[in-house]
């Protein structure tokens, strides 16, 4: 799971910025409407990058050489506490979030509160669409008192914009990316980003045939809604992190008060720039057979090595040798057919170093997102006693691509 999530990072973070910036600078640029439909970027980049691979097998052709203990190689008891401290946030976040959720349920009105699908609710700071699936417009008690008849008008219908545009099933898949990578701050800067161009266009859609009458009656019921609850805010932060925001009201007011005027060169631009970032992704995930792409696939990590035992017999007659064997690492790190190329002397410890061998567990190689097969991998086990081991010969006999590990006298039997 933890290699999935960090095989995700690159990407997302990529789309993620690019919209945080166009939020930021081009919205007025490019248009509300697009601005908000590039939010599609961040799901398709996810699904291109965990599409199923047409290659499930990398073959290996050349190899690493080290010694054993050189390098610290992460063990399972690392991945083991990444992943725990990931599961802790995302219990502690979804907690929040189901608590929150079931409070605002309970408290909601069993009559509606007008002819509208409205329903008076304690829980709502102002009004807001709420549900995942048959969702309600929710309005506090306070609505008809600090609204007039014709802002209450305005504000119902962007509500129910939000319904028509399927808000309440973005903002779910948003919470739940948000969720799944807690751990990525650009992930909390684009939510917020990604409401702001939600209301933005929202309040496009219900403005684009009112009077400027009407837009003004439709700003002043946000600085209202901005003033009723900016005490709530403090009290419901996460699930609705732009409402009654300074910054975001701001810029809803700016925009009513400016028409936009956007540039369809600018545009196409955006639409080029998501468009390849998303192809780039699919073209990542193809491996590319050459020769610097096989050398980085080949470094596999070991998490797990079982030492093979020394033959007693082996040990007793003061016989040294080594073994060169060949294997594949599965798509979950497991060592399969594994074989002996070469050993010397024969018959000697063939036995023993594919009985290791087949224990052994490996950080598997990760494409898209998932585990990639590597076939013709080659590991060679040296069998000695003492220091006094004739390693030049051994050199001399052995493959030089293979992996080569010493088995130390204190492993004997």
């Amino acid at each position: 799971m933890i290699d999935w999530l960090i095989a995700q990072q690159g990407v997302l973070s990529l789309a993620l910025g690019l919209l945080i910036i166009c939020e930021h600078f081009f919205t007025n640029k490019i248009g509300v409407s697009l601005s908000y439909k590039l939010w599609a970027l961040v799901p398709a980049c996810l699904i291109v990058n965990n599409l199923p691979m047409s290659l499930v097998s990398i073959p290996s052709n050349t190899f690493t050489r080290y010694m054993v203990g050189v390098k610290p190689t992460l063990g399972t008891d690392h991945f083991a506490t990444w992943l725990t401290l990931w599961a802790i946030g995302v219990t502690i976040i979804t907690t929040y979030v189901l608590v929150h959720h079931f409070a605002t349920w309970t408290s909601i009105s069993k009559r509606h509160a007008l002819h509208t699908n409205a329903y008076y609710s304690s829980k709502a700071p102002m009004p807001m669409l709420f549900g995942f699936i048959k969702p309600k417009v929710l309005i506090p008690f306070s609505f008809k008192s600090t609204f007039s008849v014709k802002q209450q008008a305005l504000v119902l219908e962007h509500e129910n914009v939000h319904r028509k545009h399927c808000d309440h099933l973005w903002n779910t898949l948003a919470l739940i990316l948000a969720i799944l990578f807690w751990f990525n701050p650009l992930v909390w800067l684009a939510l917020k980003s990604f409401r702001i161009n939600q209301e933005l266009a929202c309040d496009n859609a219900v403005l684009k045939d009112k009077t400027d009458k009407e837009k003004l009656t439709y700003a002043k019921a946000l600085v209202q809604c901005a003033e009723h609850c900016s005490n709530a805010l403090h009290r419901n932060i996460g699930l609705y992190p732009t409402f009654g925001e300074k910054r975001t009201m701001i810029k809803r007011i700016n925009a009513i008060k400016q028409p936009i005027q956007s540039s369809k060169v600018l545009a196409a631009g955006m639409l080029s720039i998501a468009a390849l970032l998303t192809i780039n992704t699919a073209l990542a995930n193809s491996p590319v057979p050459s020769a610097k792409a096989e050398d980085k696939i080949n470094m596999a990590s070991p998490i797990k090595r079982v030492p093979p035992a020394y033959p007693e017999k082996a040990a007793q007659d003061n016989v040294e040798g080594f073994v060169v064997l060949s294997f594949d690492i599965t798509e979950t790190g497991a060592t399969d057919n594994v074989t002996v190329v070469k050993s010397k002397p024969a018959g000697v410890f063939e036995k023993s170093a594919k009985v290791a061998l087949e224990q052994w567990e490996y950080k598997p190689r990760i494409q898209g997102g998932k585990g990639v097969k590597q076939t013709g991998l080659l590991v060679q086990l040296d069998y000695q006693l003492s220091a006094s081991l004739d390693t030049a010969s051994i050199e001399k006999n052995a493959l030089p691509d293979a992996e080569r590990i010493i088995i130390p006298p204190k492993q004997s039997k």
